[in-house]
């Protein structure tokens, strides 16, 4: 009996859309739904023969990979805006820097843009008030905690740094709104 050392895949467009709505489907959440269809894309691509690189089907199944990517990195996003919107209005500094955190800037800023974008105006002064002191009270903080002039510290404070620059976005994207 001969060894095998390697075997062929063959994928269709129909297989890639099936894979696909079978690896959303068996993610824990949306964050590794994403994941996993980030995981087949660059399998699909690593492995992909060079002659089938450039060919319809394989143009077609990136496109299909892409188009649930984009749903769900939209979906990501409104959770986020949600849970944004809902700490902004609960004064949750801790949960505002872990979205902050898990997110990159640009992804932070549009998650800030939803969530604003949610809240009353009269919720919208209030939050931006809150923001704006808050920040204003860490500084006056951290600056007296340094021991010097024009220095901050933060941790001798007792302010958590990633929570100080999630709300100094915060505040930023607020005043910027309210403007």
């Amino acid at each position: 009996m001969a060894e095998h050392n390697e075997i062929s895949l063959v994928l269709t467009p129909d297989m890639v859309e099936t894979q696909c709505l079978e690896a959303i489907k068996q993610s824990r959440n949306t964050s590794h739904a994403l994941a996993a269809l980030i995981t087949l894309q660059s399998f699909i691509s690593a492995t992909v023969r060079p002659a089938d690189r450039h060919t319809p089907a394989y143009e077609a199944s990136k496109s299909t990979i892409e188009k649930h990517a984009i749903a769900i990195r939209e979906k990501i996003l409104a959770e986020n805006a949600k849970t944004l919107a809902e700490s902004i209005m609960q004064r949750n500094r801790q949960e505002i820097a872990r979205i902050h955190t898990a997110l990159s800037r640009n992804g932070f800023w549009q998650a800030a843009q939803q969530a604003i974008s949610q809240l009353g105006p009269d919720d919208l002064a209030a939050s931006a008030a809150w923001a704006k002191d808050w920040c204003s009270a860490a500084r006056t903080q951290a600056q007296a905690a340094s021991g010097y002039p024009d220095a901050l510290d933060f941790s001798k404070a007792g302010i958590a740094a990633t929570e100080y620059a999630a709300m100094t976005e915060i505040n930023h994207y607020l005043s910027d709104f309210i403007g």
